[in-house]
């Protein structure tokens, strides 16, 4: 199964993620994050069930030169009040990914953060990582491993700019080189919702 197989046309990938994510947002406050850089697009959505440490994500993203990838996230997340300036979250991610060559599926477990610096508190660093061992990775993929770090500007209390290098290594079987979705720097928004 592949993710064209899924997702068959442009169009309909954006149509269902939003179909997706729609139920999510009723019960969650959450954001909307959009990253570009010359070939890459990723469009992700996040949210933390209100009253509880619950965490849920999902994400899109095309490269034009090396393919798609879907991502599905489930985190713990301190439920506590929002006054920290610290905010981590520990779980695991789906993915699916269709390259131009290859495609399969892995399971990485990991976690993000962001810290708002107290003297500037409009200025923050995030980041998240993951790792797909080959137990949990399927199909052509041996492991992966999916990274991002960032710096980040409020420019308003419900959105972010940030600009950031993100890394996407997909090891596949008797393959030398690495699928890379995305690698290098990237810009964009945040929107809190």
């Amino acid at each position: 199964m592949t993710l064209r197989s899924i997702l068959p046309a442009r169009s309909s990938r954006l149509a269902a993620l939003l179909l997706l994510l729609s139920p999510l947002a009723a019960q969650a406050g959450g954001s909307l994050d959009l990253s570009l850089s010359d070939h890459t697009a990723r469009l992700a959505y996040d949210a933390t069930q209100m009253g509880s440490g619950l965490h849920i994500g999902a994400a899109f993203q095309h490269d034009a030169d090396d393919g798609n990838m879907l991502t599905l996230g489930l985190h713990a997340v301190d439920a506590r009040q929002n006054s920290s300036n610290l905010y981590i979250g520990l779980g695991m991610n789906a993915y699916l990914y269709d390259g131009h060559d290859d495609d399969g599926a892995a399971l990485g477990v990991g976690g993000f953060f962001r810290y708002r610096f107290p003297a500037q508190p409009d200025v923050s660093v995030a980041a998240y990582g993951y790792y797909a061992p080959p137990v949990v990775s399927f199909s052509e993929t041996e492991n992966m491993i999916d990274s991002d770090v960032r710096l980040q500007y409020a420019i308003i209390p419900t959105a972010r700019a940030y600009v950031g290098y993100r890394y996407t290594g997909i090891r596949i079987e008797d393959v030398d080189d690495r699928l890379e979705l995305g690698e290098g720097f990237h810009f964009g928004f945040k929107f809190d919702f």
